[in-house]
């Protein structure tokens, strides 16, 4: 998968997403949060089993800014935060490089 223009591409996950947790931070009461990551945190790699320490990419570095973000507020703030990991995530506009676009169906 490209990431086209990273600077907007950065700004709507990473900054948007800190902007989404400094909301719940000062909400009152505080209530748990769980949040979804994508596969991509895997980076470009295509070598099964999948590594954290795989080669990095623009969308890679937005997974892994995110997940940052979310340690950092659960232990500075003590925010309740579990993250999801999703993968084959499919729908009208899958990736193509998805198990469930790479199916042939006869």
């Amino acid at each position: 998968m490209q990431c086209r223009n990273p600077k907007s591409f950065t700004h709507s996950n990473v900054v948007g997403f800190a902007i989404v947790l400094e909301v719940c931070k000062n909400a009152n009461p505080q209530h748990a949060i769980v949040w979804a990551s994508s596969s991509s945190v895997y980076g470009l790699n295509t070598e099964v089993p999948f590594s954290e320490e795989d080669r990095t990419d623009p969308i890679r570095c937005n997974e892994e800014a995110g997940e940052e973000i979310v340690h950092t507020y659960n232990h500075i703030y003590g925010l309740s935060l579990t993250g999801l990991r999703f993968f084959t995530v499919y729908g009208q506009w899958g990736r193509p490089d998805i198990a469930f676009f790479l199916l042939k169906i006869s």
